[in-house]
């Protein structure tokens, strides 16, 4: 459990952070430093973070039921949510190398949001541990796309005065 905990940890602040850091430092300081922060966060955040949890959905669909403590039954469909997490997620993580597709990969970020929201929705008395990291890692996905949307529109009002 502490494990999972760690990991999610990790994909949300602690290598997007060393990842801008690094490029900013090390590599492009001409880069408007959100810029190099939305790149990364969309990356680690949403893209490994849903490309992992597909992964783990498809091949483990057991661990996704004790998150949210459902029984084997529900499998075959955690297994369909595993491939849209891994499509989603492919997404956010080819954005890496493909700019343009930015602002498509922000849809993993409102996906988690929703996600997040459904978990709140289902009542906060019955969320454990796990489900608790994984609905603020959700809703975390939520803040990076919002974020990115109100940097961009600030910053295209402001490039075109």
């Amino acid at each position: 459990m502490m494990g999972y905990f760690i990991y999610i940890v990790a994909t949300m602040f602690v290598v997007p952070l060393l990842s801008v850091t690094g490029e900013f430092f090390y590599r492009s300081s001409r880069i408007r430093f959100l810029d190099l922060s939305w790149k990364w966060f969309i990356f680690w955040a949403i893209g490994i973070r849903l490309i992992s949890a597909g992964l783990n959905q498809v091949i483990n669909p057991a661990f996704t039921a004790s998150i949210l403590q459902l029984n084997d039954s529900a499998h075959f469909v955690i297994r369909e949510l595993g491939f849209a997490n891994l499509l989603m997620g492919g997404l956010a993580g080819l954005s890496l190398f493909f700019p343009s597709l930015r602002s498509a990969a922000t849809l993993g970020g409102l996906y988690l949001g929703l996600a997040g929201l459904l978990h709140v929705i289902r009542g906060i008395e019955h969320v454990n541990f796990k489900e608790a990291t994984a609905l603020i890692s959700d809703l975390w996905g939520l803040l990076i796309v919002t974020g990115y949307y109100l940097d961009s529109l600030f910053h295209r009002n402001k490039a075109e005065k």
